[in-house]
């Protein structure tokens, strides 16, 4: 009996040792289905994060855009009177270059020759020119890289007639885009 006793004893082992094995991956399955669990709850709430995330984005983003409108039409604005005023600036300037010439016994503003040419017809000049300078001439826009040499060499006259005629202290002081009077001898043929 003892031998049976054994026997069924050594028979029963693998079963026990298979029903802890079987505890153990019962227990190992629970563990599963718990970690699972926290994983969709986990899974939720960042799909709850991100749908809030998304739902305020939208009007940010929206806001973004008007913002960005607006400061484009404002700037837009901004340009615009600022062309507007660098016109009324350069208007005012033009009125007040006119009464300065008006106050110094210049004739009123003169059409600017064309193409930075003498005047067709010949101009008498001012009183007050030295009398080594001849009174009649023509008058000229300077325009960017002449030289009082070139001037007088273009129209007949000399350098040193030019500078006392418009009062200029030396060749270097003649600034473009600045009507000046040239003196020219009168011609003998009249």
């Amino acid at each position: 009996m003892r031998l049976g006793l054994l026997f069924l004893f050594l028979g029963l082992l693998p079963l026990s040792a298979q029903n802890a094995q079987l505890a153990g991956m019962q227990q190992d399955l629970a563990e599963l289905r718990t970690e699972i669990e926290k994983m969709k709850l986990e899974n939720a709430d960042l799909r709850v994060a991100l749908s809030r995330q998304l739902a305020g984005k939208s009007p940010a983003a929206s806001q973004g855009e008007a913002l960005s409108k607006a400061r484009a039409e404002i700037l837009a604005e901004v340009d615009r009177r600022l062309k507007q005023q660098t016109d009324e600036v350069n208007a005012a300037l033009a009125e007040l270059t006119r009464q300065v010439n008006a106050a110094l016994g210049k004739t009123g503003p003169v059409a600017p020759p064309k193409s930075g040419k003498a005047a067709e017809a010949p101009v008498a000049a001012e009183e007050g020119l030295p009398t080594d300078v001849p009174r009649s001439g023509s008058r000229y826009l300077v325009k960017s890289g002449d030289t009082v040499t070139k001037i007088a060499q273009r129209l007949g006259s000399k350098v040193d007639w030019i500078l006392k005629a418009n009062n200029i202290a030396t060749p270097s002081a003649l600034k473009a885009d600045v009507e000046i009077f040239v003196p020219q001898p009168e011609t003998s043929g009249r």
